[in-house]
């Protein structure tokens, strides 16, 4: 997180323990009497300046050099890229017994880490098919097969997962025009969805929590929304929990 304060914009100093790999912010003493007696008083916060280092873990544990792509993305292997297009291919088809295999195997195979932000960036399509209710639904079970996999370290992308999530509980979708259109049962599961996101996966993004509570309090608070958007906040909500 950000340190805010007044000072430079340059990134904050930080020393390194020689017994060990720790590094610490290294605070500089300061003159209470000058800092008091000062006729140069700030009014208000300087910009927040952010310096960004990334470095990735190839396959044996070993350290890559910064701005290297991490191999589990830049390359596939002819079996994960095959897996891959059977079951998106599988999921979005026509075949519903065939759909259920592939979610069934998604959500259980031990051997697909390096696809997680291939499909992740699948789920991430639901902005795009707003009008079809069938594959917001089948985008969703793709997403709730990526949570239930035990063998998935999702990290980062519980972020973009739960965007996606949102989306469908809150947005006005293209599809609700229709009232025949069932988009309330679209809803209910995404809300559900949510909240399992959550409770599973909430410890690895921090502030998640307070994020969720003001995106779904910005919906139900805004007069402006149409009641599908509201009913979605309530659900959310609802599916969260009561505390």
């Amino acid at each position: 997180q950000a340190v805010c304060g007044y000072g430079s914009q340059d990134a904050l100093p930080f020393r390194a323990v020689k017994e060990s790999e720790l590094y610490f912010q290294e605070d500089r003493e300061v003159n209470l009497v000058e800092l008091a007696l000062a006729t140069n008083i700030p009014k208000g916060c300087a910009e927040t300046a952010v310096r960004v280092h990334v470095s990735y873990l190839d396959g044996k544990g070993n350290l890559e050099p910064q701005g290297a792509v991490p191999s589990a993305v830049s390359t596939l292997t002819d079996d994960l890229l095959k897996y891959y297009q059977h079951v998106t291919r599988a999921v979005l088809g026509d075949d519903a017994q065939l759909m259920k295999v592939a979610l069934q195997d998604l959500q259980t195979n031990s051997k697909i880490a390096a696809l997680l932000p291939y499909f992740v960036y699948v789920v991430s399509g639901v902005k795009s098919v707003s009008h079809d209710l069938e594959q917001l639904n089948r985008l969703l079970h793709i997403a709730r097969s990526l949570i239930q996999n035990p063998f998935l370290c999702l990290g980062s992308y519980v972020r973009s997962l739960i965007a996606s999530v949102m989306y469908c509980a809150l947005e006005p979708l293209a599809a609700s025009i229709n009232p025949l259109n069932d988009h309330w049962t679209l809803r209910d599961y995404a809300a559900m969805l949510l909240s399992r996101i959550f409770w599973t996966h909430g410890d690895l993004v921090s502030g998640l929590y307070h994020q969720i509570l003001l995106s779904l309090q910005k919906v139900l608070a805004d007069p402006v929304r149409p009641l599908c958007s509201h009913y979605g906040a309530v659900v959310g909500l609802h599916a969260l929990g009561w505390k």
